[in-house]
């Protein structure tokens, strides 16, 4: 997938976002965000909100699962459309090191599925 692709459904966009956590392809993560997405969720007991930058530094700056062969696994465990607004939830194992739940909210903005808030637990 290139920046430039429309995203056809929420199931692709999640699928899109599970390969590029497993790889490392931040640029391609980044393009499953809304520009103005948030992003917010507890890590380790503390509480965190803001745009999804940080995650993309995070991503950048941390070995991806694909190069250091960890068990990255990214379950996705319900997908709800409804006109042009979806929910997705995912289920992480072994990504940066955590295990996380990952509630999706998404939109069809301008023909392309993207996510618009991205609220996160780990588990």
């Amino acid at each position: 997938m290139t920046i430039t692709d429309k995203i056809a459904s929420p199931l692709e966009n999640i699928r899109a976002y599970v390969e590029a956590c497993r790889s490392g392809d931040v640029e391609t993560l980044a393009s499953l965000f809304a520009a103005n997405a948030l992003m917010w969720g507890f890590y380790r007991g503390e509480y965190y909100i803001g745009s999804p930058q940080l995650f993309f530094d995070e991503v950048r700056n941390n070995p991806c699962p694909a190069d250091t062969g960890s068990s990255y696994i990214g379950d996705i465990s319900g997908i709800e459309q409804h006109g042009d607004i979806a929910q997705a939830t995912l289920s992480e194992r072994g990504f940066l090191g955590a295990d996380f739940t990952n509630l999706f909210q998404l939109a069809r903005i301008d023909g392309s599925w993207l996510i618009v808030s991205k609220a996160y637990t780990d588990v």
